[in-house]
């Protein structure tokens, strides 16, 4: 588990800088895919920035940056005043098929508790659809919604993935920092089912590994047996160091600790 405290995020680069990656999370831009994050967020409206119009709050759990896409949590006030309104959100933007600039697709779902929220997005590119789902952890069900997605994913060439934010480069005025915890998280080149959710979630703190050879080295490293839901990240935050969370997919997309006061990655 990490905690965020609103001022800095966490980053997995499109790059393979040091070649290192089996797998680029670049693949996400051509195919279907799924965010999966299990998120306890702060709620207290005195304890996080209000970034939205000056009295709202949106913090980026699981995104690519650009127009931002992701996972978020929303903090809303009343139009009456009397209290705030709390929702996970799932977006994406796509080029229209009949033209014009770039639309946003949309799903958000309630939240009543303020307990952990297990959170999966899921861009199904054959029918053209974004579906989120959410569990809280009182609850024994999943909320299931969608909406369609009337053209082409918007391309996220050059794009991280940004956990704790939307974009934390200094250059960005808009970085939607989170505010609270995140137990796990990960990204797969593949739509999800209820197989494969209720799989994640079941399994992420304890998964019983597989050994297989590293990217062609001698020596064989654990990993979790996710291969046929085709995972490009993953990681429940139990091997991290102060900088740096393992990566369990096997691919060396590690998430990297990154503060805004350090420039561009």
């Amino acid at each position: 588990m990490i905690t965020l405290d609103g001022t800095h995020g966490w980053v997995i680069s499109y790059t393979n800088k040091h070649n290192i990656s089996g797998k680029l999370i670049e693949e996400t831009n051509y195919n279907n895919w799924t965010f999966c994050s299990s998120v306890k967020p702060n709620w207290d409206p005195e304890k996080v920035d209000m970034n939205i119009a000056g009295k709202g709050y949106r913090g980026g759990v699981l995104c690519r940056n650009g127009r931002h896409a992701g996972i978020f949590n929303v903090l809303w006030p009343f139009d009456d005043g009397t209290g705030w309104s709390k929702f996970m959100k799932g977006e994406i933007w796509y080029d229209p098929y009949d033209g014009g600039s770039p639309e946003l697709a949309s799903v958000q779902i309630p939240v009543e508790g303020d307990g952990w929220v297990d959170c999966v997005l899921t861009y199904d590119r054959d029918n053209n659809l974004l579906v989120f789902q959410c569990r809280e952890e009182h609850q024994d069900h999943w909320t299931v919604k969608s909406t369609k997605v009337d053209g082409d994913i918007i391309d996220y060439t050059g794009s991280h993935i940004w956990i704790g934010c939307a974009n934390a480069f200094p250059t960005c005025e808009e970085p939607q920092f989170y505010s609270g915890h995140i137990r796990c998280l990960g990204v797969f080149n593949n739509k999800f089912d209820e197989e494969y959710r209720d799989k994640f979630y079941k399994e992420y703190l304890d998964f019983k590994g597989i050994n297989k050879y590293f990217r062609g080295h001698s020596h064989r490293r654990q990993v979790y047996n996710f291969e046929e839901m085709k995972p490009l990240t993953f990681t429940n935050f139990k091997t991290t160091t102060m900088y740096k969370a393992y990566d369990f997919s096997g691919n060396g997309n590690h998430p990297i600790l990154y503060k805004r006061e350090w420039g561009v990655y």
